[in-house]
């Protein structure tokens, strides 16, 4: 019942708040493993400027499929760094690192509580010990222990193509270099990501939207049959004053099992001061690459 309530009203929000700059990826660390989103900021950088920020993200993933060879069952604990340089008119280069921990976590008790109080009992839950890593992909990889990574790290390039009185159109590209190859962790291949940002502003009022596509090779653990070496992402990020929200939604690698549903999220968040800002994520079904839920917080320099 309270989701039935929680998600009309989110998406009245998104309406409600027309968009400010921000992109987030959707944390799910197995899609990840082939290729991520850390385009936080999509405005040109004017006159030789730059920008650092940093992302802490915290999220809770769960997910199993019907047979049992598929379990993602975890909490992530990661860190984006992002720097990026005005180098000429209308020229921007942007550089990205991710890094993480896979543990058992601390929220397994807290979520399946609320999960009980909206009517939803356990949603699967009891299936598997609170608070431990149970990360498969059928015979490919079992992991049951922390894991700590870094993802690759991507250099980038982003241009204007276009601008008008009210609109901007932006055009980037970048290539994501692995720093260490790790079965569900990083591919250990690289892949490359281009797309576009629509950017609208008047009176207060500002629209962004993204659109990405990354190509990347398959690894030769995983049968060519069950994996397709493209994902897209969209974002539409909504702010007004100091209060913002916004819808992802990615697709996915995997061509079969619940792996086939694409991620599907909805955000919150709020603005505290021209450095810092606080967000909170929760999925939309079919959730199966996608957490649980995720909280954010950013700094910016």
């Amino acid at each position: 019942m309270v989701k039935k309530i929680i998600l009309p009203f989110t998406l009245v929000l998104i309406l409600l708040f027309p968009v400010l700059s921000y992109s987030f990826d959707v944390e799910f660390p197995l899609v990840q493993s082939f290729s991520y989103f850390p385009y936080l900021q999509n405005e040109m950088l004017e006159n030789g400027s730059d920008d650092l920020f940093l992302d802490i993200g915290y999220s809770n993933v769960y997910m199993f499929n019907f047979g049992r060879d598929i379990v993602n069952d975890f909490e992530t604990g990661t860190v984006t760094i992002g720097y990026r340089r005005s180098i000429l008119k209308n020229l921007n280069v942007e550089f990205y690192l991710r890094s993480g921990i896979i543990y058992g976590g601390v929220m397994d008790k807290l979520i399946e509580d609320f999960h009980k109080l909206i009517g939803n009992g356990e949603d699967g839950r009891g299936e598997y010990p609170r608070n431990t890593v149970n990360f498969q992909y059928k015979d490919v990889f079992s992991y049951n222990r922390s894991i700590v990574f870094a993802g690759p790290f991507i250099a980038g390039v982003m241009t204007r193509v276009y601008s008008g009185k009210n609109i901007d159109i932006n055009f980037r590209v970048s290539l994501g270099i692995p720093l260490h190859e790790n079965k569900g962790i990083s591919s250990g291949n690289p892949f490359a990501t281009t797309g576009f940002v629509f950017l609208y502003k008047k009176k207060g009022l500002n629209v962004d939207i993204s659109l990405y596509g990354s190509f990347f090779k398959i690894p030769e653990w995983y049968d060519p049959s069950e994996v397709r070496s493209r994902m897209f992402f969209f974002n539409l990020h909504s702010a007004y004053k100091k209060i913002f929200g916004g819808f992802l939604f990615r697709s996915t690698p995997f061509r079969e099992s619940d792996l086939s549903n694409p991620a599907f999220q909805v955000y919150f968040g709020y603005r505290i001061n021209k450095m810092i800002s606080i967000s909170m994520y929760e999925e939309i079904p079919p959730m199966d690459t996608v957490s649980d839920v995720s909280f954010r917080l950013i700094f910016k320099f």
